[in-house]
C-alpha cells in the first residue's frame, strides 16, 4: 500500500485543477513536435516578420512627433527622413542575409558567446530580452491607441486595454506555436491588403490633386525656442532625433535570423529572402505613409497641452490625437469611415501577431541564458511541462509592468525601444566580423579568398551602419529614455553575471573530487547515526515517524519534545509509558516558548562532540488536503526544516500524514529525505549526547 494514500482522495480535486489548467495553457507540448515543425516563406514571414512590418504603424508617428518639435514647416521632411530609413534597413537587412548562415547555426547568444566571449553574449542577451518586452509594450500600446482612436469614449481605459490584450495573447501563447501557426497569415496579409490599396489611391490622388487634407492640418504646431546661433546645430540634431524615432521599424531583423529553424528547407535560404521582403515591405509602407502625411498635413505634437493650438486655443489635457495611419485613411477616402475603421482592425491584429512574435523569441533567448546558467533553471526548455510556460509568463509580467509604469504612452516607451536592439545587432554582426577576420587568416586559396573578403566587407559595413544608427540614438535619446534602458541592461547584466557565479559555486561545492584521499573519505560511511524524532504530540504522524527510524536501525534513537506546556507534556508522558513505547523521550525546556530555537540549539550541542558521525532528525508533517487549510496550521514545521537544513551532515527525513489516510504501511519511497553538507566539510560530525529534564 502507498504511503501516501491520501492521492486518491486528491484525485478528483488534482484533476479539476489539471483540467482548468489545460484549457488555458494546452496540453504539454512535446520537443519533437517543436524540433519537426517547418513553415513555407509564405507562413513564416507573417509569424516572424509581423513585427517589422508593423512598426510602420507607429514610427510614421514618431516621425511626426519629432519633426513638430520645430513647427509645422517641418514635416515636409518626414518622407525623407522615412526614406533614409527605409535606406539604412536595407543595408541592414542585406547584410544580414550574409550572417544568416552564421546566425542560423548557433543563434545570436551562441555565436556571440563563442566569438566575442561571455560577457559580450551577456550583454546581448539583456539587450535582447528588453527588446522582446518593449515589443510587447510598444505594440499593445499602440493597438490601444488606435482603438480609443476609434472609440475615443474609451480613452481613460487606454492602460487597460492594452495590459487586457497582453492578457489574452499570453494564453493564446501558452497554447503553443501550432494554433498562431494556422492564424498569423491572416492579420498580416489583410492588413497589407487593404493598407497596400489604400496607399495606391493616396498616392493616385496626390498625383492628381485631388486628395482631402487631414482633420489636423489645420492644427497650429508652436515651436520650442532655439537660440538663433544654434539653428544650424538644432536642425540636424531635430533630424537626427527624427532619424532615431523611425529607425523602430527596423525591429524584426533579429527575429528572423534566430528563427531560422522553424523555416522550410532550404531553410538559410528562406529565411533570407524572407529577411528581404520583410524589410523592403517596411521601407516601402513607411515611405508611402510620410508621403501621404505630409501632403494631407497630418499634425501632431507629444504634448497637446502645450504645442497645439486648435482655432487659436489649447485643446485641453483630454484631447485625443488619432494616429497619423488613421488620419490618413480618413483623408483617402473623404471621411468615409467604413474602409478606415477596416484598417484600424487589422492593425491592432497585425500589431498582436507582432507581440506573439516576441513571445516566440522570449522563450527562446531565455531558454539559451538559462542553459549557459545565467538565467534560473526554470526557464530552460527542459524544466517545463510546457516546454517555454516559465518565459511566456515572466514575459507577460515584464510587459505589463511597463506598460503600466509608462501609462501605455507610446513615445515613453519607444525611447526605451531602441537602444536594447541595435546593440545587440551591433554585437551578433561584430562577431560575423571577427570570425570572418580569422578565417581570413588561414585560408589560401585565392577563390575562396576573394569570396571571404566581399563577405567580410559586407559585413563591415553593417556593422559601421548599425553603430552609427546605436550612436545617434544614444546621443539624441539619452536624456529622452536611452539611459534608462542603458540602466536596464546594465542590471540584467549584473544580474545574469551573480546568477552565473552562484551556479558555479554550487557545482564546484558539490563535484566529485578524484584525488584518491578525498574520494575515500567522501565515499567512507560514518561511525554512527544519531536519530531524533521530533514530537510534538503521541499521535499517528509521530508513531510512524518512530516506526520508520526504527526500521532504519540508527545507532542511537530517541524521541524530542519540547516542554511549552507542563500539562501537555505530562499527558505526553503518561500516554508514552502506557503505550510502552521502546525509545527514549528526552524533554528540552523553552521558557520562552520558541520551538523551533530549542530543538536547533539541541542539534548544534550534539554537533560539537561529534568527529564522523550524522544526524537525522525525523519529522512528522501533517498535509491538509485544501491550500486555505494550511493557513490555519503552525508553521512550525516548515520554520524547523527551514533553520535545520542550514545545518552540516544533518539529514532532514520528512514523513508525510494525511488526515484522510488509514494506512499503516510504510512506502519509503515516498520519504522525503534530503542530506545537506558544507562545502568544507570532509568529516561527519555529532554525539551521542542526549539531554533530559
Amino acid at each position: 500500500m502507498s504511503f501516501t494514500p491520501q492521492a486518491d482522495s486528491l484525485k478528483p480535486v488534482k484533476y479539476r485543477w489539471e483540467k482548468i489548467r489545460s484549457a488555458f495553457t494546452g496540453k504539454p507540448v512535446d520537443s519533437r513536435q517543436v524540433a519537426a515543425m517547418s513553415l513555407p516563406k509564405r507562413f513564416a514571414l507573417p509569424l516572424f516578420g509581423s513585427d517589422g512590418i508593423s512598426s510602420v504603424a507607429y514610427a510614421a508617428d514618431e516621425i511626426i512627433l519629432m519633426l513638430a518639435v520645430a513647427g509645422n514647416a517641418a514635416i515636409v521632411y518626414a518622407p525623407w527622413v522615412g526614406l533614409a530609413v527605409a535606406v539604412v534597413g536595407l543595408m541592414i537587412v542585406g547584410t544580414y542575409r550574409y550572417n544568416i548562415n552564421q546566425v542560423a547555426a548557433e543563434g545570436d547568444f551562441e555565436l556571440v558567446h563563442r566569438r566575442l566571449g561571455s560577457k559580450p553574449a551577456v550583454i546581448l542577451g539583456a539587450s535582447v530580452l528588453l527588446d522582446f518586452v518593449l515589443t510587447v509594450a510598444v505594440s499593445m500600446s499602440s493597438a490601444a491607441t488606435f482603438l480609443v482612436a476609434l472609440y475615443p469614449e474609451l480613452q481613460d481605459h487606454r492602460s487597460a486595454i492594452a495590459i487586457l490584450l497582453i492578457i489574452i495573447l499570453t494564453v493564446v501563447s501558452l497554447r503553443g506555436l501550432q494554433l498562431m501557426g494556422k492564424i498569423a497569415h491572416w492579420p498580416l496579409y489583410i492588413f497589407l491588403a487593404i493598407l497596400g490599396v489604400t496607399l495606391c489611391i493616396g498616392i493616385i490622388k496626390s498625383w492628381m490633386g485631388v486628395l482631402a487634407k487631414a482633420e489636423s492640418a489645420n492644427y497650429s504646431v508652436l515651436p520650442e525656442n532655439v537660440d538663433s546661433q544654434l539653428i544650424g546645430i538644432a536642425f540636424f540634431f531635430l533630424i537626427s532625433r527624427s532619424f532615431s524615432a523611425g529607425a523602430v521599424a527596423l525591429s524584426g531583423v533579429s527575429t528572423i535570423s534566430n528563427s531560422v529553424r522553424f523555416f522550410r528547407r532550404p531553410k538559410k535560404h528562406n529565411a533570407a529572402l524572407t529577411l528581404m521582403i520583410m524589410g523592403t515591405i517596411t521601407g516601402v509602407l513607411l515611405v508611402s505613409i510620410l508621403y501621404i502625411a505630409q501632403v494631407t498635413g497630418v499634425t501632431m505634437v507629444h504634448d497637446t497641452t502645450q504645442y497645439l493650438l486648435i482655432e487659436g486655443r489649447a485643446p485641453g489635457e483630454f484631447f485625443h490625437q488619432k494616429p497619423a495611419l488613421y488620419q490618413i485613411a480618413l483623408a483617402i477616402y473623404d471621411g468615409a469611415p467604413l474602409i478606415p475603421q477596416l484598417l484600424v482592425f487589422a492593425t491592432v491584429a497585425v500589431l498582436t501577431i507582432a507581440s506573439f512574435t516576441a513571445f516566440i523569441g522570449f522563450p527562446l533567448s531565455s531558454s539559451a541564458l538559462a542553459d549557459r546558467r545565467y538565467l534560473p533553471v526554470q526557464l530552460r526548455s527542459i524544466n517545463s511541462v510546457g516546454l517555454y510556460r516559465n518565459g511566456v509568463l515572466l514575459l507577460a509580467v515584464m510587459a505589463t509592468c511597463l506598460t503600466l509604469l509608462f501609462g501605455s504612452d507610446i513615445f515613453s516607451l519607444i525611447q526605451l525601444y531602441l537602444v536594447g536592439m541595435f546593440l545587440s545587432m551591433l554585437l551578433t554582426q561584430g562577431s560575423v566580423v571577427s570570425y570572418r577576420i580569422r578565417k581570413l587568416r588561414i585560408t589560401l586559396a585565392f577563390t575562396s579568398r576573394r569570396h571571404l573578403i566581399r563577405d567580410l566587407a559586407v559585413s563591415i559595413i553593417g556593422v559601421i551602419v548599425t553603430a552609427a544608427v546605436l550612436i545617434t540614438v544614444i546621443v539624441t535619446k539619452f536624456m529622452a529614455g536611452a539611459w534608462l534602458s542603458l540602466l536596464i541592461i546594465a542590471t540584467l547584466f549584473g544580474g545574469m553575471m551573480i546568477t552565473r557565479k552562484h551556479y558555479d559555486a554550487v557545482i564546484k561545492a558539490a563535484e566529485i573530487p578524484y584525488e584518491d584521499l578525498e574520494s575515500a573519505d567522501l565515499s567512507s560511511l560514518p561511525s554512527r547515526v544519531h536519530a531524533i524524532v521530533y514530537t510534538k504530540d503521541l499521535n499517528k504522524p509521530v508513531l510512524r515517524a518512530l516506526a520508520y527510524a526504527r526500521a532504519s536501525h540508527p545507532s542511537t534513537l530517541e524521541a524530542l519534545t519540547v516542554n511549552n506546556d507542563q500539562a501537555t507534556l505530562d499527558d505526553v508522558k503518561t500516554r508514552w509509558d502506557r503505550m510502552r513505547i521502546p525509545v527514549r523521550l528526552s524533554v528540552i525546556d523553552s521558557p520562552y516558548r520558541d520551538t523551533v530555537q530549542a530543538v536547533h540549539n539541541y542539534v548544534r550541542r550534539i554537533q560539537n562532540n561529534t568527529s564522523r558521525d550524522v544526524i537525522a532528525v525525523y519529522i512528522p508533517e501533517f498535509v491538509p488536503e485544501h491550500w486555505w487549510q494550511r493557513l490555519i496550521h503552525p508553521r512550525t514545521v516548515k520554520q524547523l526544516k527551514k533553520v535545520l537544513e542550514q545545518e552540516p551532515n544533518v539529514i532532514l527525513v520528512t514523513v508525510p500524514w494525511s488526515i484522510h489516510e488509514n494506512a499503516t504501511s510504510i512506502d519509503t519511497e515516498d520519504i522525503d529525505t534530503s542530506v545537506h553538507s558544507h562545502k568544507n566539510d570532509t568529516m561527519y560530525r555529532g554525539s551521542t549526547h542526549t539531554e533530559k529534564t
